[in-house]
């Protein structure tokens, strides 16, 4: 297929200069000399506009066949692996904790450095990713995840800044287990019940398992 002169992709952010530049480098691969198209410049310029389209879409609309491979398999601490369909990477932990020490064990696990991805408390960024993890169970049920409205009463934030849309909203069920959140000030860390619905509890109960994950967002 012949490039257009005039016609390149360019990715938001480059200025007129860049752009400039790049229609420059497109008008190379046209017509040569003698008039004729040289194919294999057309394709590898196709290449690149190909690339640059992979680029500037958000990571969560790629097929898995074309995603970067340090989003589908992030560098992670020995003993974190694959879980259901998620491209993140996880460890269960099957001793129990209080909130605040399972946080705590999974930002340490990166600790040593050296790793692509970031460790910390399990993020769920919809319900999609909820199912593809618990149907069929894939985890534990009683486990802590990284939602808390321990800062604002009612706001429930996850422990990195990776993009979730507000999910999981407050009181829709599912993703909440029937009546919660209910806990009030009382009540401000989030756990998987064993149905795998959200359920609000003290912060400092010990008596939950939980699951740290590896992926490319660092925790808050």
């Amino acid at each position: 297929m012949a490039t257009l002169a005039g016609c390149g992709f360019h990715p938001a952010g480059l200025t007129s200069e860049d752009a400039a530049r790049d229609d420059a480098a497109v008008d190379d691969s046209g017509p040569g000399p003698d008039g004729a198209v040289d194919p294999d410049a057309a394709d590898a310029d196709a290449g690149l506009v190909d690339a640059r389209l992979i680029d500037a879409r958000p990571i969560d609309a790629l097929p898995i066949d074309a995603l970067p491979i340090d989003a589908t398999l992030p560098m992670c601490p020995a003993g974190y692996g694959p879980l259901g369909t998620s491209t993140s990477r996880y460890r269960e932990v099957t001793s129990t904790a209080t909130w605040a020490q399972a946080a705590a064990d999974c930002d340490n696990d990166d600790a040593a450095g050296g790793f692509t991805g970031f460790t910390h408390l399990i993020v769920i960024a919809n319900d999609a990713e909820r199912l593809a993890l618990t149907s069929p169970p894939a985890i534990g049920g009683n486990s802590w995840v990284g939602l808390t409205d321990a800062l604002v009463e009612g706001t429930f934030v996850w422990v990195t800044a990776e993009p979730t849309g507000g999910y999981p909203v407050v009181g829709q069920q599912p993703p909440w287990d029937n009546g919660d959140p209910n806990g009030g000030t009382g009540e401000n860390c989030v756990r998987f019940k064993n149905a795998f619905t959200y359920e609000d509890k003290p912060c400092g109960d010990s008596n939950n398992i939980y699951v740290c994950e590896c992926d490319a967002f660092p925790p808050l």
